[in-house]
């Protein structure tokens, strides 16, 4: 069996170079978590650990493979693939999404062999706290954003020891998709000095929960279920209040809270972009007047937005847009493509930007782009929600991700984004494309 030795133990992994369930933490309910101590003897690391507690989620079922089985409070487990004979090997840490509430890293779709064995780079991943257990705020006695503690810890480990497993502490790349990629920024904004390199895979990158709705989401939680209860008590509020307050604070009321993220995300590299579909995920194609669109539209993207936008803005984009897939086109520019812009815009260090067009069977919707990065066409059913010849575009987008790991620049025709606002286009061609989202920012200019 292979084994990688560290300063806090040997782990006994597979021969596939795979080291799974290795504690990186200790969860204490609504508290920082803690280092583990220090573990003597041969430990194994043949299985993945248990992902946090959960309820399904807004992706469950939208997408193949976001079922998890095993949960526990006690969740803070990371796993390492590595290629045979790994010598100062650039590293990939992943973080997986799930709208801060599902998820962990025992999915099939997350697999990170086909990745590090390829590419010839080793692949982490990180469980960290969700739901309430991991973003409550504004109460005396939790700590807030427990969640990214989680991460910022799991990333010291990588630190500590990832050259027993033959990666580079040196040349560390964190990368994500959706509430993964929302974790990547927020740590770019407090984690200096723990990675090198970060990949945002269709973030929010504007949803940023503002402290004094924090404050309202714990209320709400507090008048539900006390902060000693049990687990099961607790993710049934925490479904409650997110019913509830989903006309104040949009789909996600436990998410990292704090200033918004223009300009703090520092000057470590960028790769970021996101689907050009996004939400055709969750919104089915609807023939509806404007004032109705309108009606629908307005207090979704004010939630969203955390700020009322207005029925007469509103309205003006509305108007800009047609055909049955309005509303969902509206959604996507709103709150995920033009935030992105706004983002890389402000971001103070070089950055690369792309949109991904690939036509699954659902569209270019969000998470359409996993399986391409993890080469898991052939798990859960994806290759047939995928549809058509996927493989040749994930390799180009396996070996751009890695790539960028590696040296900071995805492809030699890859341009740094600046003001001219370039992108790569990453669908059944590959190309740069110039300012893509102008047409976008102009119909949508009423509510930014």
């Amino acid at each position: 069996m292979t084994q990688a030795r560290t300063s806090v133990a040997t782990f006994d992994g597979s021969d596939a170079g795979a080291w799974l369930g290795i504690r990186y933490g200790v969860a204490d309910r609504w508290q920082a978590p803690r280092p583990v101590g220090p573990v003597d003897g041969l430990q194994p690391a043949k299985w993945f650990g248990p992902s946090a507690p959960q309820q399904p989620g807004p992706m469950s079922g939208a997408v193949p493979g976001m079922a998890v089985t095993d949960t526990a409070e006690d969740c803070l487990t990371l796993n390492v693939w590595a290629p045979h004979a790994a010598d100062g090997l650039p590293v990939m840490v992943w973080i997986h999404g799930g709208a801060f509430q599902i998820g962990g890293t025992s999915l099939q779709t997350y697999d990170g062999s086909t990745l590090s064995r390829e590419q010839q780079v080793v692949v982490v991943s990180l469980n960290y706290r969700l739901g309430a257990l991991g973003w409550l705020t504004g109460v005396d006695g939790v700590v807030p954003n427990c969640g990214l503690l989680d991460l910022q810890l799991g990333l010291q480990w990588v630190r500590d020891h990832i050259a027993a497993f033959g990666g580079d502490p040196a040349n560390v790349t964190v990368f994500g998709e959706s509430a993964g990629a929302g974790a990547v920024l927020h740590l770019m904004a407090s984690s200096t000095g723990l990675f090198d390199r970060a990949i945002a895979m269709s973030p929010g990158a504007g949803q940023t929960l503002p402290s004094e709705l924090g404050r309202q989401v714990a209320d709400a939680l507090l008048a539900k279920v006390p902060l000693d209860a049990p687990v099961e008590d607790i993710l049934a509020a925490q479904a409650e209040v997110s019913a509830e307050l989903l006309p104040l604070v949009g789909a996600m009321p436990f998410h990292p809270s704090g200033e918004p993220l223009w300009g703090r995300t520092g000057d470590v590299p960028l790769l970021i972009g996101t689907t050009s579909q996004e939400m055709s995920l969750f919104v089915p194609p609807m023939e509806l007047d404007a004032d109705t669109l309108t009606s629908l539209l307005e207090p979704l993207l004010s939630a969203e937005a955390h700020r009322p936008l207005g029925a007469d803005a509103v309205n003006r984009v509305v108007k800009a847009y047609s055909g049955p897939t309005a509303m969902a086109d509206i959604a996507t520019d709103v709150t995920m493509r033009l935030p992105v812009e706004r983002l890389l815009d402000a971001h103070p260090g070089p950055a690369y930007a792309y949109q991904f067009t690939y036509e699954t069977t659902h569209g270019a919707c969000h998470a359409a782009d996993l399986p391409f990065v993890f080469n898991s066409f052939d798990v859960e059913g994806w290759r047939d929600w995928v549809g058509g010849s996927p493989d040749g575009l994930g390799r180009t987008i396996r070996d751009a991700w890695a790539a960028f790991a590696r040296t900071g620049v995805p492809r030699d025709d890859w341009p740094p984004y600046d003001e001219r606002r370039l992108m790569m286009e990453l669908g059944p061609e590959v190309t740069v494309v110039a300012d893509p989202l102008a047409e976008a920012r102009s119909r949508c200019a009423p509510v930014l």
